[in-house]
């Protein structure tokens, strides 16, 4: 199927696009990846499932651009959301790309909804592409070549030169459309009936969307990010609650030893009938899915609501040790966590202040983060909201324990 140099012209040659018939071990995958995302999607407060949400994206940011090689600091992205940049200009430029990642994380139901909420379309993956490249600094937007030719990435623009990505050659520049084609056709959403056939087919894309690489630069986090979409438009996301990046980063030797292994050709006989190997698909598809469901897991455990009460006690008694709060400021935290928010005179009532001090102790969670409220409107109630410093204690192993342990220093 190769031409003389090479490359793959035959869109033929991506098939199989996911497994032929639905293996035992990938259907329990499946379903079970469909309760557990019920068990945490239904576990919180709206407003408080929406605060954690807002709070996960600089971790899903972090880890995503830590696969590609980037590693920016969690203190780091807090301080670039308050709009405070690094004086040197490449610590700057890595901010600003997790900046980019969060934005386009917390757009994907806009990005959703204008490509006909389907996630396996090219519209829907170049929408992401031009969205993230929008907003990157100049010196990401360019790429080496084994060459050593710089070429520029155009932000939502197919690759128009050919590529290779460690022993994989991608297929031809030229043929991208045929391939698009025969993708967008392959995993059309409304066409399968079987709800656990769709939730594998979203690993087996994230596969043959690496194997493609459509874009010049760029395709790992357009993976990630409609890896994530393709989980909500199947109503698994939990509110927001989870994402796969950080499940890929923390086995990062794995996640790309299982996208190579699935690039390799048919091994015989008993492996499908397409050009690439069923067999190794499968095995991908198992790994991804259970990367899936172990963090579905992280997060459904650390949410668990006595575990983060106790932690938010712990928080208080902390600082009112290092007399940075009063103690009443943890019935004011239970409360907004438990209810979503709370009006601004209930945390006298809550605390059993004074109108004067009930503010002031209000005043200062606002200032630390923990809570947050309408701007400039007075009445506001006060409602859930959690920081990237409080990460270690409040939602532990969230990060990896050498970036915790300088979080934990900064309180």
């Amino acid at each position: 199927m190769k031409n003389s140099e090479g490359l793959y012209r035959d869109p033929a040659a991506i098939a199989p696009l996911k497994p032929s018939e639905l293996p035992m071990e990938l259907r329990e995958l499946a379903l079970a990846i469909v309760e557990a995302a019920a068990r945490l999607g239904g576990s919180l407060h709206p407003i408080t499932a929406r605060a954690i949400a807002d709070f996960l994206r600089p971790a899903n940011s972090y880890y995503s651009n830590l696969i590609e090689g980037h590693d920016t600091h969690p203190l780091s992205i807090a301080q670039a959301l308050r709009k405070e940049y690094a004086p040197d200009s490449h610590n700057r430029s890595l901010q600003l790309e997790a900046l980019a990642h969060i934005a386009v994380h917390g757009r994907l139901p806009e990005l959703l909804a204008a490509a006909g909420t389907n996630p396996y379309t090219e519209s829907f993956w170049r929408a992401v592409h031009r969205a993230f490249y929008a907003h990157l600094p100049k010196e990401f937007r360019w790429v080496k070549t084994q060459e050593g030719e710089e070429l520029e990435v155009l932000p939502g623009e197919l690759r128009t030169s050919e590529v290779r990505v460690g022993r994989h050659v991608a297929p031809a520049a030229a043929a991208l459309p045929a391939f698009i084609e025969r993708i967008e056709w392959g995993y059309r959403p409304q066409v399968e009936s079987n709800r656990l056939a769709r939730i594998v087919a979203i690993a087996a894309a994230h596969h043959r969307l690496a194997w493609l690489h459509p874009f010049l630069d760029g395709n790992g986090r357009v993976m990630r990010l409609f890896s994530d979409a393709a989980f909500l438009t199947e109503g698994l996301d939990a509110g927001g609650l989870w994402s796969m990046s950080r499940g890929l980063a923390r086995s990062e030797q794995s996640y790309k030893q299982a996208l190579a292994a699935a690039d390799a050709q048919r091994l015989n006989d008993y492996d499908g009938r397409g050009n690439l190997s069923e067999k190794r698909l499968v095995a991908f598809c198992q790994f991804f899915l259970q990367v899936a469901l172990d963090q579905i897991g992280y997060m459904t455990q650390v949410l668990a609501i006595d575990g983060i009460l106790t932690r938010l006690r712990s928080l208080v008694d902390l600082l009112v040790l290092k007399r940075k709060w009063r103690p009443e400021a943890y019935y004011v935290l239970e409360a907004v966590f438990l209810k979503g928010s709370v009006g601004r005179g209930e945390v006298m009532r809550l605390t059993g202040l004074s109108d004067k001090t009930a503010k002031a102790l209000a005043g200062t969670l606002l200032e630390t983060g923990l809570l947050a409220t309408e701007p400039g409107n007075r009445f506001a109630p006060y409602r859930a909201a959690y920081p990237i410093a409080f990460a270690p204690v409040l939602f532990p192993d969230l990060y990896p324990a050498g970036k915790e342990v300088d979080m934990l220093n900064v309180n």
